[in-house]
């Protein structure tokens, strides 16, 4: 008899992962994941602060197009003298505005108007410079200018706003009023007084200050540096900003890499880490950034650079003086004459 041949059917075993194969897998895994997240974060940061040196290189741009246009760079903000000569809130002394001053007393380019608005025309934003009233009287005060319905304080300009800061499209909101935030003050020097030798830098309060002027070097002189806005949102304006007593604008849109608060006699403030949450608002009168390590700055010959805290201090709180100048102090002022080496 003769049988056809029948194929053999074959089982085959269905492969599957132990219980302690699975769990090393998961192991691994979060190993991975462990390595992984720090360098994303990293690369991240790198993204952002190269957006933030894209915007410190724009405003050092802008600066630069104010000089060659009007022949000087703009003042930090402007403010009016009294009839009788003194100051408008203040005796602790200030130069006169480089436009002059009409009969009122009233710096004839507008007062309160910050440097970031006076450069406005150069980072794009005519249309905004150009509905801004900067009339020497009351109606040219930057509180609460509305053209057509255009609440100017509140207008946006990115360019002002560092990436690394998670508030950067927040504003400082009291009722129907806005305004808009930067993460950018320019530098008056070692801080806002004449009388504790400031007023010594390129942005300061009625200054109109020229190129020749910085005999240190524009490639040796701050413009422009990293402080995000106060914790409170109130300090750190973009259009304008008059800051505490005396008005020179400090904290507001200008910052002395040594300021004193409120008096040529306090003890100065100097660059070193600072956080958002600030409930003791110890933070707003000293440079710092989002960036670990330190911050960006916009210098005097238009490049940017990273500077490490080490260069601010904390030597620079004493009063002594024989105290060591920092590296940061000698590169704030315009024509100190300071010896010192570039940090890397």
């Amino acid at each position: 008899m003769k049988f056809d041949s029948v194929p053999l059917i074959r089982r085959s075993r269905v492969a599957a992962f132990t219980l302690v194969e699975l769990l090393v897998v998961i192991a691994i895994i979060g190993i991975l994941v462990g390595l992984l997240l720090p360098a994303v974060q990293a690369a991240r940061e790198a993204a952002r602060r190269t957006q933030c040196v894209n915007n410190l290189k724009q405003q050092a741009l802008a600066l630069h197009n104010h000089h060659d246009t009007f022949r000087r760079f703009p003042s930090a903000l402007q403010v009016g003298f009294r009839a009788s000569g003194a100051g408008w809130y203040t005796d602790y002394k200030y130069p006169r505005a480089p436009g002059g001053h009409a009969a009122n007393g009233y710096p004839n380019e507008g007062a309160f108007w910050s440097w970031m608005a006076r450069i406005a025309p150069f980072i794009e934003q005519t249309n905004l410079y150009n509905a801004m009233n900067r009339t020497p009287n009351g109606t040219g005060w930057p509180w609460w200018q509305r053209p057509n319905g255009l609440d100017i304080n509140a207008q946006l300009c990115p360019t002002f706003v560092c990436p690394s800061d998670f508030r950067g499209g927040s504003k400082w909101v009291s009722g129907p009023d806005s305004a808009a935030l930067t993460s950018y003050l320019g530098v008056p020097g070692r801080n806002q007084f004449q009388e504790a030798s400031g007023q010594d830098g390129i942005l300061f309060i009625n200054s109109g200050v020229k190129m020749g002027q910085i005999t240190d070097g524009t490639s040796n002189t701050l413009m422009v540096g990293e402080r995000p806005p106060s914790s409170n949102l109130e300090y750190g304006w973009q259009w304008a900003g008059a800051g505490d007593d005396p008005v020179f604008g400090t904290s507001d849109v200008v910052l002395g890499v040594l300021e004193r608060q409120y008096v040529p006699t306090a003890t100065p403030d100097f660059f070193r880490p600072g956080a958002v949450q600030d409930p003791g608002d110890i933070h707003r009168y000293h440079f710092w950034s989002l960036h670990p390590g330190g911050g960006n700055w916009a210098i005097g010959d238009g490049s940017v650079k990273f500077i490490s805290y080490e260069a601010g201090g904390p030597q620079g709180q004493t009063t002594t003086p024989v105290r060591p100048v920092t590296v940061l102090e000698a590169m704030a002022t315009r024509s100190g004459g300071e010896v010192f080496e570039m940090p890397d």
